[in-house]
């Protein structure tokens, strides 16, 4: 278990945009109704001390709503389709984005429970290594529903260091067994959470909650020194760049 964290939300009326958080630089207009199940972010990482700051970004602080609380329900694992395919080739395995020059692995991950002032909460897991981390009851890559993964940005290999410079456009690839599926970035959201009341965690938290389309969530945290934020990269599928075939000589 990492220093900091975050705490557990609740349903809200528009779950997957707050309606004060604006994204930096691009955004999109999410298009889920319905309240989803408890789910919580991954806790914020150590802070390395040996680092300097590489940046300076003016980040976006959503207005503190008031949301009625929720006990805190079980999380389920995201049942796969019934077949006879290898369910390993299902998940996702590999992450690819050429803008930042990213390949790293994709593991699976869950939750763990503690109590914080009193109130029972979940925290997800990030993984201790060079590896991002998928939401074990996120949505399986190609499938209608938000795929969630997390990450470190400055301990534990980085693997979201340089996440911070994707653009509106920039190409995500994620693999599921020998099968790629293409994304787009479309919205950057660095959203205040160090030191915030649960009111703004919980709108924080909304980003990872489930969808009614297809996309794909990353998250980690912001700035490279002090974590005091989340940052927030949501992509849509997109199709992939065309196969150029040689023509043959005659």
């Amino acid at each position: 278990m990492l220093t900091g964290g975050i705490l557990g939300y609740a349903s809200l009326q528009s779950y997957l945009a707050p309606p004060d958080a604006q994204s930096l630089e691009f955004s999109i207009t999410p298009v889920s109704t319905t309240a989803p199940p408890l789910m919580i972010l991954p806790e914020t990482e150590l802070l390395p001390t040996d680092k300097t700051p590489t940046l300076t970004l003016q980040a976006t602080v959503p207005t503190t709503q008031t949301p009625t609380p929720q006990a805190t329900p079980t999380p389920t694992v995201t049942p796969l389709p019934s077949s006879t395919v290898d369910p390993m080739s299902l998940m996702p395995s590999r992450m690819v984005i050429p803008a930042i020059e990213l390949d790293a692995p994709i593991i699976q991950v869950g939750w763990e429970t503690q109590e914080i002032n009193g109130q029972v909460v979940s925290n997800w897991t990030v993984p201790d290594t060079f590896a991002a981390g998928w939401h074990n009851n996120s949505a399986l890559p190609g499938q209608v529903g938000n795929t969630v993964l997390n990450g470190h940005h400055n301990i534990y290999g980085e693997v979201f260091r340089d996440l911070e410079d994707l653009e509106a456009g920039d190409e995500i690839r994620i693999y599921a067994g020998e099968t790629a599926y293409y994304y787009s970035v479309t919205a950057r959201h660095i959203l205040k959470e160090k030191g915030e009341p649960i009111e703004v965690r919980i709108e924080n938290a909304s980003w990872i909650l489930p969808s009614q389309d297809e996309r794909l969530t990353l998250v980690t945290c912001w700035p490279y020194t002090n974590n005091t934020h989340r940052l927030i990269i949501v992509a849509t599928p997109t199709q992939p760049p065309p196969t150029t075939i040689p023509l043959l000589e005659e």
